[in-house]
């Protein structure tokens, strides 16, 4: 029945992207569309960021929004996350501290687009929230 179903699609499968991953965990997370662009910017900018290209999107999905809720201070990983994501705050802090870097370290200016994407009120201004240090990560 598997082989009739993927011969039906045409074996035109897609796989899971990073921003799925993250629509479907603040979806369960029920984060505020601010929280939520906040997370897109972080998971967007990591994608100009070559340590990050070995990273599983879901991994890379949930450390975004961890790092969004901790910025707007607003909360952290809680049951429903993990039960959601399948990942433990000790599973994602690596790669949290490793977007957290990336959004410290000074912009080239080739590279400058998402940062002034996500400068814009359509956007609520994401890319102005003022940046915590990996020290202030609660883990």
């Amino acid at each position: 029945m598997e082989i009739n179903l993927l011969k039906v699609c045409d074996f035109d499968l897609g796989i899971p992207l990073s921003y799925r991953f993250l629509r479907r965990y603040a979806r369960c997370a029920k984060v505020t569309m601010p929280v939520l662009t906040l997370a897109r910017y972080i998971l967007e900018y990591s994608l100009m960021d070559y340590a990050t290209v070995s990273i599983l999107d879901s991994k890379l999905a949930a450390a975004s929004l961890y790092l969004a809720l901790q910025m707007k201070k607003i909360g952290g990983w809680n049951e429903t996350l993990q039960f959601y994501s399948g990942y433990r705050l000790e599973h994602i802090m690596s790669t949290v501290h490793l977007l957290n870097n990336g959004l410290h370290r000074k912009p080239r200016e080739q590279l400058s687009t998402v940062r002034n994407k996500y400068s814009h009120k359509i956007f609520f201004e994401v890319a102005k929230t003022p940046l915590i240090t990996n020290e202030l990560l609660k883990p």
